[in-house]
C-alpha cells in the first residue's frame, strides 16, 4: 500500500504522538508499504527528506508563514480546528503526484484534507484521535481539572482562554462546533477513555470507533535490559518519575507523597521537562532534564518502583515502557491508564490526586518482594500488547477494509 500521513508535527519535533506516528510508519515500511508523512514545516526543519525509510514532507500554512504570530512557539506550528487554505492546497498537489491508497491523519490537520475527501483528489480516509481534540480545543476534556461535562460553547471559550487568549479561545472553540466530520471513512482512537471522549463531539451516526492503542517501538525491553546502568543514578533502590515536571502529570502529588514515606526512604528520581507550573523540588529529590532515551530505559529497568501519577493521560506511552523495562508500576486512572494498569495484577492502579494512596502504594511495593516481582512479570507481557509487531497488523487491517469498502462504494455509485 501506498500510505500518506498527515500530521501537525514530526521529527524532529518529537512527543508521544510524533513517536507513535513515526514508531508506525518505520514499521510499515519494513512490512514492505511505501510511508510519506506530511507535516508543516518548521525553522528546525523546513526542507523534505528520508527518515528510516519514511519520506516527509514539509508544507506550508498561514500560521507558519503568513501569521507567524499564531504560534506560541515557532518550532511548532499551529493548526486551527479549520482547514487552512495553504495547507489544504499542498495536500491536494502531493495526491496528484502520488498514487496513495488511504491518507490516514491524526491530528487538527485533518481538517486541511476534509474539503477533498469526497472531490477528485480524494483518498479513503482513516482519522486516529490520539487525545480529545474532536471534543476539546484544550485536547483535556478536563475542565478545572475534572472530567467536563460535554462541550458547548458557553463553556469551552472561557475554559481555554487561559490556554490560548479569549479570541483565540472563540475561534478554535466555534469552528470545533461547526465541524461534523464528514469525510472520515474509519475512525479509530488510542484508548477507551479517548473513544468515549470522541463520541462526545460531533461524529456520524454510522461512523464507529475502534480502539488500536498508540505504540512504542519493538525491542524496548531488550534495550533496557542491555544499557548499563547511568552513572547518574543514586546508589540503593530508588523511585522513578518520567514526564514533564507539571500538575498535570501529578509531580505535586508525587512530591507530597514522597514526603510522607517513612524513613529510611528511597530516593526519588524524576527525569523530565521543567515547565513555568513546576512546583519547588523538594531536598533530595534528583532532577534531570534531556536524558538519553536508552538510559531513560535503563533507569525504569532498575526502579523500585515506576510512578505515574498523571491527572490526564490519553494512553501513557510513558507507562508501556516502564512496563516493558520491567518497572513495578504504580499509575493512576487517568483516561488510558485505567484499561492499562489492572490493579494488582500489571500494576497498581490509584485515584488520580491521591497523594496518601500514592505513599501507601509505594511503601506496599517496597515492604512486598513478592507483589513486586509479580507485577514486573505481569506488567512486562501487558507493555507487549502496545509494541509496534502487535499493533500495527491492527492498523493494517482498518486500512484495507477502508480501501475496501470505498471502492464498494465508488462502484456502486457508477
Amino acid at each position: 500500500m501506498k500510505i500518506l500521513h498527515l500530521s501537525n508535527l514530526y521529527a524532529p519535533v518529537i512527543g508521544g504522538l510524533e513517536r507513535s506516528i513515526a514508531t508506525s510508519s518505520e514499521e510499515l515500511v519494513r512490512r514492505g508499504h511505501e510511508v510519506t508523512v506530511l507535516t508543516l514545516a518548521t525553522p528546525l526543519a523546513a526542507h523534505d527528506e528520508e527518515i528510516r525509510g519514511v519520506r516527509v514532507k514539509r508544507v506550508r500554512s498561514i500560521a507558519n508563514t503568513l501569521l507567524p504570530g499564531m504560534n506560541q512557539d515557532a518550532t511548532k506550528p499551529f493548526h486551527p480546528t479549520t482547514a487552512d487554505p495553504l495547507t489544504t492546497a499542498a495536500i491536494r498537489r502531493v495526491l496528484r503526484t502520488g498514487d496513495y491508497d488511504v491518507v490516514h491523519s491524526h491530528d487538527w490537520m485533518m481538517y486541511s484534507y476534509l474539503p477533498l475527501r469526497h472531490g477528485p483528489d480524494g483518498r479513503p480516509h482513516v482519522h486516529t484521535a490520539h487525545d480529545f481534540g474532536f471534543t476539546c480545543v484544550k485536547k483535556t476534556f478536563t475542565t478545572g481539572g475534572r472530567g467536563c461535562g460535554g462541550p458547548r460553547l458557553s463553556r469551552c471559550v472561557p475554559c481555554a482562554s487561559e490556554q490560548y487568549g479569549r479570541p483565540k479561545s472563540a475561534l478554535l472553540a466555534t469552528g470545533l462546533r461547526v465541524q461534523r466530520h464528514r469525510g472520515i471513512d474509519a475512525l479509530t482512537a488510542i484508548s477507551p477513555a479517548v473513544a468515549d471522549g470522541v463520541g462526545h463531539g460531533r461524529v456520524p451516526d454510522d461512523l464507529p470507533i475502534r480502539v488500536i492503542s498508540s505504540l512504542v517501538p519493538d525491542g524496548l525491553d531488550a534495550l533496557a535490559r542491555a544499557t548499563p546502568r547511568p552513572g547518574w543514578l543514586p546508589d540503593g533502590p530508588y523511585l522513578l518519575f518520567v514526564g514533564q515536571l507539571g500538575p498535570h502529570k501529578g509531580i505535586d502529588v508525587l512530591f507530597e507523597a514522597y514526603a510522607r514515606l517513612p524513613e529510611p526512604k528511597p530516593a526519588l528520581v524524576c527525569l523530565g521537562t521543567p515547565r513555568t507550573d513546576t512546583p519547588p523540588i523538594p531536598p533530595g529529590v534528583v532532577v534531570r532534564h534531556n536524558v538519553a532515551h536508552h538510559e531513560v530505559m535503563a533507569a525504569w529497568h532498575g526502579a523500585a518502583a515506576g510512578i505515574v501519577p498523571s491527572v490526564f493521560e490519553p494512553m501513557g506511552q510513558v507507562a508501556v515502557e516502564a512496563l516493558l523495562a520491567g518497572a513495578p508500576l504504580i499509575a493512576t486512572a487517568a483516561g488510558g491508564l485505567a484499561d492499562m494498569i489492572r490493579d494488582g495484577e500489571t500494576g497498581l492502579q490509584i485515584p488520580v490526586g491521591d497523594p496518601d494512596a500514592l505513599a501507601a502504594a509505594i511503601q506496599r511495593l517496597l515492604t512486598e518482594p513478592g507483589l513486586a516481582a509479580r507485577l514486573r512479570t505481569a506488567g512486562h507481557q501487558r507493555g507487549l500488547d502496545y509494541t509496534a509487531a502487535r499493533v500495527v497488523p491492527q492498523i493494517e487491517e482498518v486500512y484495507r477494509a477502508c480501501i475496501a469498502t470505498a471502492t464498494a462504494s465508488a462502484t456502486a455509485s457508477r
